[in-house]
Order: structure tokens, then C-alpha cells, then sequence
């Protein structure tokens, strides 16, 4: 049987802000609960997306939340929330839970 170690601390250098949409209002008075992520990995890159006039170019990011060094634990990703992350706010499009041994490892959050 192969164990899992967690993603190690020297690879989750990151802080992060998850946004958590509290009132649907208009732009200016939608309210939001932030929780702070600790120990999360992000990687910028850029996305393309298809249009009716072409290619277009848009900056995205994938997370890595690991189960045991990231923090806090029990956090809930869905993709009406987005992620804060060095004042750059990404909407979440995508949340895949990474298994290991019938138990979730880690979370690779796409965002655009």
C-alpha cells in the first residue's frame, strides 16, 4: 500500500483570501466574508478563451490547498466565490479534489 504525504510546507508559501459572497446586491453594496488561507500554493498564467472575434487573453491561476498544511481546515470551495491573492481577485471556475487512498489530498482550484 503506498501512503500520501501531504504537499510539503516549502511548496505552500502563500497567503490568500477567499471571498465569500454574504448579500447579492447591486456592485456597490454586495457584502463579502473573507476567511484567510494560509499555506496555499498559486501559480499565475494566463488563459485563452474563444470569442466571436477571436482569441482573447485573460490572466487566470491555479491554487493548491493541501488537506493537512494548509489552513484552515474544512474550508468549502465552490465557484461562486473568488480568491484575493496579492490584490488580484480571481473568480473560482473550477474546484477538482485530488484523491489518495479514498481521502481527499488536496484541492487544485482553477481561476480566471
Amino acid at each position: 500500500m503506498t501512503l500520501s504525504r501531504p504537499i510539503p510546507k516549502a511548496l505552500l508559501p502563500h497567503t490568500a483570501k477567499l471571498r465569500i459572497l454574504s448579500h447579492d446586491g447591486t456592485f456597490t453594496d454586495a457584502y463579502y466574508d473573507e476567511e484567510t488561507l494560509y499555506n496555499v500554493r498559486v501559480e499565475l498564467n494566463e488563459k485563452f478563451r474563444q470569442s466571436k472575434s477571436g482569441e482573447l487573453r485573460t490572466k487566470g491561476a491555479r491554487m493548491y490547498f493541501d488537506c493537512v498544511n494548509s489552513s484552515p481546515s474544512g474550508i468549502e470551495f465552490k465557484p461562486e466565490q473568488s480568491v484575493d491573492f496579492c490584490g488580484d481577485v480571481f473568480k473560482i471556475e473550477e474546484v477538482k479534489a485530488v484523491m489518495a487512498a479514498d481521502k481527499v489530498h488536496h484541492y487544485r482550484i482553477e481561476m480566471i
